[in-house]
């Protein structure tokens, strides 16, 4: 038996409905979690509309962040006796035959993670996808939660998300964290999410040419900030450091370059970066 959970925060009903419509009819129970949306009463009308049971909406007073929603919606299948869950995004639409592409291979040993081919998409246009690769299955390095199908012992044997991460770089240290146990994280060919960007905005280079760079709040920078200085802590030995660092660094100098907040960017990449060192580092064991 598959089932799904969904994690919501002031969805957008009409994406979150058709997210909600073809999951449902792939897998035999759905879970959501709503991180205290302002309209969580259009999310369990939603939800009732597509034959979710009410007891299975777990509805949080406040954020609490993904990474606990998604503890949540895979603790109440673990407690169900389900050994795979689903996990999606409001924003993310899945294949017809997502779920059925990636079943054969939940009974091979030590998958820790089964995921989909990505097209990540704006309203107008696709803006990016995963790497094609020319074999069936392929063992990658991380995944996007949402569209992944979570082997939920794993899940367990590994202490589950980290929920002090909160909302930031909570998909690739599960995914390091499993690899590091042992399991593997594999995509598999022709099973396909369609994702929808974040707000991005098209920024013009003195060239002329216009590039289109993600846009987001102070809010969600301190966290990217943070959260990768103490991923990059916590996996030194399983990832590659140099490159991570490059890619903070990078992304940081491009937003203090094309935002018009510059101030607002920098003293929240600062107190990410700060904050990000100060976090103790606690291993599988629980000691520091």
């Amino acid at each position: 038996m598959i089932c799904a959970g969904i994690v919501t925060y002031n969805p957008d009903i009409s994406l979150f409905k058709e997210c909600l419509g073809r999951v449902a009819a792939q897998v035999d129970k759905v879970y959501i979690a709503d991180n205290g949306s302002g309209n969580v009463s259009d999310v369990i009308r939603c939800a009732g509309e597509a034959g979710c049971c009410h007891n299975d909406i777990i509805c949080n007073e406040d954020n609490l962040g993904i990474a606990r929603a998604l503890n949540q919606v895979c603790e109440a299948a673990y407690d169900d006796g389900y050994q795979w869950i689903l996990t999606m995004d409001q924003d993310s639409v899945c294949d017809y035959e997502m779920v059925a592409g990636m079943l054969p291979y939940t009974d091979q040993d030590n998958i820790g993670i089964l995921a989909p081919e990505v097209e990540f998409r704006t309203d107008k246009e696709l803006i990016a996808s995963t790497k094609k690769f020319d074999t069936a299955t392929q063992n990658i390095r991380a995944c996007i939660t949402s569209g992944s199908l979570m082997n939920l012992k794993a899940w367990k044997q590994i202490g589950g998300f980290d929920e002090w991460l909160f909302i930031d770089h909570v998909d690739n240290e599960i995914c390091t964290h499993l690899i590091k146990e042992g399991y593997s994280v594999v995509r598999v060919r022709g099973a396909k999410l369609y994702q929808r960007a974040g707000e991005m905005k098209y920024k013009k280079l003195l060239s002329g040419k216009k590039i289109l760079l993600p846009y987001y709040s102070k809010f969600r920078n301190y966290y990217i900030c943070r959260n990768s200085v103490f991923y990059i802590r916590k996996y030194k030995k399983e990832i590659n450091v140099r490159h991570e660092s490059c890619v903070l660094i990078y992304s940081q100098l491009v937003k203090l370059l094309f935002e018009r907040k510059r101030w607002d960017t920098l003293t929240s990449t600062v107190k990410g970066i700060v904050d990000g060192f100060r976090a103790p580092i606690v291993d599988i064991e629980g000691e520091k």
